[in-house]
C-alpha cells in the first residue's frame, strides 16, 4: 500500500514540476496583443489576430552553451493553447536601451510597426522589466530592378521555296 502511495505522490510531483516548467514566471501577467498583420515567428508565419503573451522564465542557451541573462522565451497563445514561441530582449528599468521608454506600472503591451514595415515590435513592460519582440513582417525591401543588356535575337532564313 505505501508503494502504490509512493508512487502516486511521485506522479503527482513530476507532473506539477513538468507544468510548472511550462508556465509563465509568477507575478507577471498574461498581456494580450493585437497583431493586424502577417508576421513570422520562430520562422514561421503567424496570422493576423489576438494573442496573449506568456513570458516564461525559459532563456535561450548563447552560442557557448550558457544561457542568456538579456533574453527570455515568450509564447504566443491563443484559446489557452500556445502558437508559436519567440525571443524576447529584456532591460530592467535602469538598463533600457534609447528609444523604448513607458511606464513602470502595471503590466502594459504596445505592438508598432517600426520604419521601413520590415519589422513589427511587440514591447511589454511588466513587473518593471521591459519585453522587447522584433517579429519580421516579410516586407523586406526589394532590390532595384537592374537594367539588362538586350538579348541577342538570331534571325534563321529559310530557304526560298522556288516554284517549278
Amino acid at each position: 500500500m505505501t508503494r502504490v502511495l509512493l508512487s502516486c505522490l511521485a506522479v503527482v510531483f513530476y507532473g506539477a514540476a513538468v507544468l510548472s516548467a511550462h508556465h509563465t514566471v509568477p507575478g507577471r501577467s498574461h498581456p494580450t496583443v493585437t497583431i493586424t498583420q502577417s508576421v513570422m515567428a520562430d520562422g514561421k508565419p503567424l496570422a493576423p489576430g489576438k494573442y496573449e503573451i506568456w513570458i516564461t522564465d525559459e532563456r535561450p542557451t548563447t552560442g557557448a552553451g550558457a544561457p542568456s541573462e538579456g533574453q527570455r522565451v515568450v509564447e504566443f497563445a491563443q484559446n489557452g493553447k500556445v502558437v508559436t514561441r519567440e525571443i524576447a530582449e529584456v532591460s530592467s528599468v535602469g538598463a533600457r536601451p534609447v528609444g523604448t521608454s513607458g511606464s513602470t506600472g502595471r503590466a502594459s503591451a504596445l505592438v508598432q510597426t517600426l520604419s521601413g514595415g520590415e519589422f513589427v515590435r511587440v514591447a511589454i513592460t511588466d513587473g518593471g522589466d521591459r519585453y522587447l519582440i522584433h517579429l519580421p513582417t516579410g516586407a523586406l525591401k526589394q532590390p532595384a530592378p537592374q537594367p539588362q543588356s538586350p538579348s541577342r535575337i538570331e534571325i534563321t532564313r529559310t530557304p526560298e521555296v522556288v516554284q517549278p
